[in-house]
């Protein structure tokens, strides 16, 4: 197992690890349970996420990397470069056919 994001909280490490399993890749959270623990306090270093391939984790960096570059910004409706149906949001699939988002091609808002 190899340790590739540590999440700010519950949500971010979910949308990490969703983030992984789209892109193909087993990959756990752990600590998801100990920030009830932490009251009031942060739960900074206790949610992680992980992959159970040591051969994938250039991959799953790459793939954290699109992810935290993609929720400093909010993504604006743009049309699939497949199908051309539009595609809200911060979606990294087109809900018609599947193809993947050229985030690099989306425009974005700051």
């Amino acid at each position: 197992m190899v340790l590739v994001y540590e999440a700010e909280n519950l949500i971010d490490g979910q949308l990490a690890l969703d983030e992984l399993r789209a892109g193909g890749l087993q990959a756990v959270m752990k600590g998801q349970y100990l920030s009830g623990a932490m009251g009031e306090l942060p739960a900074a270093g206790l949610i992680t996420v992980w992959i159970a391939e040591p051969l994938h984790e250039q991959r799953a960096l790459d793939l954290i990397a699109g992810y935290e570059r993609d929720k400093r910004y909010e993504q604006l409706p743009a049309p699939c470069t497949s199908c051309g149906e539009m595609i809200e949001g911060n979606f990294g699939r087109c809900w018609n056919c599947s193809a993947w988002v050229d985030r690099e091609q989306q425009p974005v808002r700051e």
